[in-house]
């Protein structure tokens, strides 16, 4: 089991540092659907690493002066009130029902992956929230919460959300958005932890063993993001993505 949990880690922690995601929107449908998790455990076992990854990811990320701190403040302002809420909520809430609704949210994040590899314009774009008068501070308050509260529901950190979301509505470069993803997400995961910890949702021995991929892993995911034109990776990820989450859905509903 700690031999499968690391090498999913190794897995979890080069993808989340690369496309800013997290860990725990790729972890919880392996560890449910490969190792029989429990929902509400294989929610929030991987839950931790978001803040491990995110930690060494951004030793990275910040030598290179891409963190948009005020769009990350913005994002905590919204998003930690909601992820509380969502976190506490999450415990009225099937186990089946939240697997589904996993399996949903992946689905529509691979769907745009593809999507913006086809349609999206040149990455070169760099329009922060400041520099665009049109967009008031409660704008992303606002978006953040949304966020939040759905992240707290699925013990997500919440970045499979927040770069898109960036990139779509503050034109964001992607790289750029990554790193305030990870920023952001790695702050808002801590009091999701904390709840579902005291919910009796994490598996720390499983936490522990996953980490230790996961953590190496992310710094090297870094690397090679900064160093590398992602968009035949970002199709080859939503194509996963895609494809996983259908899979995991029918699996999930047959049991």
């Amino acid at each position: 089991m700690n031999f499968e949990l690391i090498i999913i880690g190794i897995l979890t922690g080069f993808i989340s540092a690369f496309f800013g995601i997290g860990g725990s929107s790729i972890d919880t449908p392996i560890l449910r659907a490969f190792l029989n998790f429990p929902p509400h455990i294989a929610l929030g076992t991987p839950l931790p690493l978001t803040i491990l990854i995110a930690a060494s990811a951004l030793s990275v990320y910040k030598k290179e002066h891409i963190i948009d701190l005020r769009i990350a403040q913005l994002t905590l302002t919204g998003g930690i009130p909601a992820v509380l809420i969502g976190s506490y909520l999450s415990k009225f809430i099937s186990g089946k029902i939240l697997m589904l609704l996993t399996s949903l949210i992946l689905f529509l994040i691979g769907a745009h992956f593809v999507y913006r590899r086809f349609y999206r314009k040149q990455d070169s774009i760099k329009i922060t929230l400041m520099e665009k008068r049109e967009y008031y501070f409660l704008y992303p308050i606002g978006i953040a919460a949304i966020v939040g509260l759905i992240s707290g529901i699925l013990a997500n950190g919440g970045g499979i959300f927040f770069v898109p979301a960036y990139v779509l509505f503050f034109r964001m470069d992607i790289k750029q958005a990554i790193a305030t993803s990870l920023l952001s997400v790695s702050i808002m995961a801590l009091p999701c932890c904390l709840v579902h910890y005291c919910l009796g949702h994490m598996d720390l021995k499983s936490t522990a063993a996953l980490a230790v991929g996961a953590v190496p892993m992310a710094f090297l995911g870094a690397k090679l993001d900064l160093r590398t034109r992602s968009k035949t990776l970002e199709l080859l990820f939503g194509i996963t993505l895609i494809v996983f989450s259908i899979y995991f859905f029918l699996d999930q509903l047959d049991s």
